[in-house]
Formats: structure tokens, sequence, C-alpha cells
């Protein structure tokens, strides 16, 4: 576990100063709101309510408590592995981490930026396939921005995408097999 540990301390820090800089840290800050959940839903809202209402009154709620529950338990996870953010990990090791917002004052492990973002496009993915990378893509980006504004390890990003895919998944099938079976005709 420990080799395991240390290859995800060096990739954090490889990809940290590969990717920092001026307009890559703009850019990132942007990135990184799209997995804040309130950013999140009002784009998620706006977009289902302009361009497809009638999908936003049956898969709204179950996508919503899908990220939520996802939340929750990255919620949970932090507070019982309390791993240190990188910054701080790294702090007695004198290893400079470039940090452009700051040091996030609760835990680093699994991230719930990823788990939001992988959360609704897994959902938003299964629900409109032909969109999927674009949503997956938007997704990673999320995930990359969390290691380059140095606030998350990448196992950090990596355990926080699959917890909200997994939600994510799980709530979309739930919802599809209660339409399907809503819908179904009664004998």
């Amino acid at each position: 576990m420990l080799c395991f540990m240390n290859v995800d301390e060096q990739l954090f820090l490889y990809l940290n100063d590969a990717l920092s800089g001026q307009w890559t840290s703009v850019f990132f800050t942007i990135a990184t709101r799209l997995g804040n959940g309130w950013v999140l839903a009002a784009l998620v809202v706006g977009a289902f309510y302009f361009f497809d209402r009638s999908k936003l009154r049956t898969h709204l709620i179950p996508m919503a408590l899908s990220v939520a529950l996802g939340g929750i338990v990255v919620s949970g996870v932090k507070v019982a592995v309390d791993r240190q953010r990188p910054a701080d990990h790294f702090a007695d090791q004198s290893i400079k981490v470039h940090t452009p917002l700051g040091t996030p004052s609760d835990k680093s492990f699994p991230s719930g930026h990823c788990q939001s973002a992988f959360g609704a496009a897994v959902f938003l993915s299964l629900l409109y396939l032909p969109l999927s990378p674009f949503f997956l893509s938007a997704a990673l980006l999320v995930g990359l921005s969390r290691i380059a504004l140095g606030v998350h390890f990448p196992l950090d990003v990596l355990i926080g995408a699959i917890t909200g895919a997994i939600f994510s998944a799980l709530g979309f099938y739930l919802n599809r097999h209660r339409l399907t079976k809503k819908n179904k005709p009664q004998k």
C-alpha cells in the first residue's frame, strides 16, 4: 500500500508542476467550478428547461438524489480516511505545491467535485448517449483541475469519479425501471 501511495504522490507532484502556469491556473479555476454542486445544478436544470422539459420532470429528481447520495458517501469517507490535502501533506518535506486558490480546510480523500461532476456526467451520458463524450470530457477536466490547482491527489480524483459514476448509474437504472413499470399496461 505504501508503494501505491508513493506513486499517487509522485504522479500528483508531476501533474501539479506540469499543469501550473498563469493561463492554466485561470483555465483550471474556471473548469473546477463545473464540479461545484450549485453550479452544476444550475447548468443541468437550465439545460433541461430550455432543451428537454419532458425529461426534466422524469429525470431531474432521480439524478439529484443519485448525486446527493454519492456526496453523502464521499463526505463520510473524507471524515473516516482523514487524508491531508497535498499542500499540507508536503509542507513538512519543504515541497512546493501550486495552489492558486489556496488549500481547502476539509480533507482530501475522495474528491467531492469529481464525485458530483462524474455523477452528473454519467447520468446525462446514459440519458443522452450521443453527447456522452462531451459530458465525460467535462467531468475529466474537473478531475484534472483538482490536481492542477493542488487540492487533490490523483487517487482522490479517481475514487471520487468512481463513486459518482456508480451512484448515478444505479440511480439512472432504478429510475428507468420505475418508469418502465409505471408505463406498463395493466392486465
